[in-house]
């Protein structure tokens, strides 16, 4: 019962998507077409024809909750077609639908993922939400510009623990992600959160944001695009030798062995907005027989404090930020 509500209130929210069709040209609703689109994905459909298959394989009591028409004759519910489905995933305002998706998954994840999601960093139990934010470049598509505006880029913003993608916007042509930090989250309460970004986002104005005017905290990569604020971190930093880290894990899985170390400094001299810790983050690979494979080591900077977070849990934000490489862009249309 509670997954039928949970699907009833999707199409609910899809049904405020606007509807590019013409009033006499339509045979289903625009919710109908995009419950019924959504619902086909987790049956196996992987492309439009798939899903205009597997949509007329869905159950009627499916159809029905997603509002398909009723046949006269056969009083059976039928599924929107595949060209219906393929007409609409184009024509759609991509960015209306994926809000609407993205609210309708912070609505499930509220009560539950957000709260189970906090990484407890005293013994107070205070802690913080990771939300990662990264851009996402979807190939074989053409933007609102056509040819001219290159590939459709996406911008998401992904729950660490649950990989849930959260909030997700079509980047205008002519800009980049740097610049849509704030419209990405508008709708996210930042409270108790932590915002993780690559180097890219090291910019003075998105501390800025997170901090001062939204009440969040981030957690920083930073590479040699901020040169500066990268000889910054490295002056207050000790060097990054095995057998000195302030926490060591060893990851054993997909047949290597990942040894992560972590430094954590407090941000004296460091000048960047809300600035309270630096770290570097050194993982050195080996193969199964212990064979040294390779060796990278990032620099960042956290708001948080150490009171906040200790190495461990600025290690684990850090790590769990790359998960948004594999959902980003997975439920755009």
């Amino acid at each position: 019962m509670r997954y039928w509500r949970w699907a009833r209130r999707l199409v609910e929210m899809l049904s405020q998507v606007p509807d590019p069709r013409k009033p006499g040209r339509k045979r289903h609703e625009i919710g109908a077409v995009l419950a019924v689109t959504v619902f086909a994905a987790p049956a196996g459909a992987g492309n439009f024809r798939e899903a205009g298959d597997r949509a007329a394989d869905l159950p009627q009591g499916l159809l029905a909750l997603a509002g398909c028409r009723r046949d006269p004759v056969t009083g059976r519910y039928v599924a929107p077609s595949e060209p219906t489905i393929r007409r609409i995933a184009h024509d759609i305002d991509a960015n209306a639908a994926d809000e609407q998706v993205c609210r309708w998954l912070r609505e499930q994840v509220a009560a539950t993922a957000i709260a189970e999601d906090r990484d407890h960093a005293d013994p107070d139990g205070h802690g913080v939400i990771g939300v990662a934010m990264d851009g996402k470049t979807i190939r074989n598509t053409l933007g609102p510009s056509g040819p001219e505006g290159g590939e459709v880029k996406l911008f998401s913003a992904m729950l660490h623990r649950e990989a849930v993608v959260i909030a997700q916007l079509r980047v205008p042509d002519g800009t980049n992600e740097i610049t849509q930090v704030a419209a990405l989250l508008k709708d996210i309460d930042l409270t108790d959160v932590v915002v993780t970004g690559d180097a890219a986002h090291a910019q003075h104005s998105t501390a800025v944001h997170l901090t001062t005017e939204r009440g969040g905290a981030y957690a920083l990569t930073v590479k040699g695009n901020q040169p500066t604020l990268l000889t910054q971190i490295a002056a207050v930093l000790p060097p990054a030798v095995p057998g000195t880290e302030d926490h060591v894990e060893v990851d054993k899985s997909n047949g290597k062995i990942v040894r992560r170390s972590i430094w954590v400094a407090p941000a004296d001299g460091v000048d960047f907005p809300g600035a309270a810790q630096v770290f570097c983050i050194r993982r050195d690979t080996f193969d199964h027989l212990g064979n040294h494979l390779s060796k990278e080591v990032v620099h960042g900077v956290t708001s948080l404090t150490a009171q906040q977070a200790t190495p461990e849990i600025i290690a684990r934000l850090i790590r769990r930020h790359w998960g948004i490489g594999r959902v980003a862009g997975a439920h755009c249309c």
